[in-house]
């Protein structure tokens, strides 16, 4: 006789360890999110900063946005895979769709509204690629 297998239990696990797992495994994920938003914030102020006190040109901000956007979703991605360990690339690429979608939230509310122009598409390929080059890191990563 074949024994069942409980919904929502993880094989050889009780059902408090299977919950524990399950709560460690979504702190992860919100983790590595938040770590891409701090990176995000990071990178802007560093910008904010630069724009201050140099004569560098608003006109590079379309490419610092784009260059925060992959890195901020490679370190979500690197985050994901890393705490599923496997799928890298499915991972990772969640991670940025994630974080993209999040992004395109965030400043639309905080701007004039929600219009999904190329731009956005860019930058939602972009935080994928990203997402999905660290999700590669993340899985291959020593130790």
């Amino acid at each position: 006789m074949k024994k069942e297998k409980k919904k929502g239990m993880i094989k050889g696990r009780s059902k408090s360890e299977t919950r524990s797992l399950n709560a460690g495994l979504w702190l992860c994920l919100i983790r590595g999110i938040a770590v891409a938003f701090a990176i995000t914030c990071i990178i802007f102020i560093g910008f904010g900063i630069l724009l201050t006190y140099t004569s560098l040109s608003e006109d590079t901000l379309p490419v610092v946005s784009l260059v925060s956007t992959a890195l901020s979703a490679a370190a979500a991605g690197y985050d994901w895979a890393a705490c599923m360990k496997k799928r890298g690339l499915f991972w990772g690429m969640a991670a940025g769709a994630v974080y993209g979608v999040l992004l395109f939230l965030v400043t639309g509310l905080a701007g004039s509204g929600f219009t999904l122009e190329l731009s956005g598409v860019m930058t939602l390929v972009v935080a994928l690629a990203g997402g999905g080059i660290g999700g590669i890191l993340g899985i291959n990563r020593k130790g």
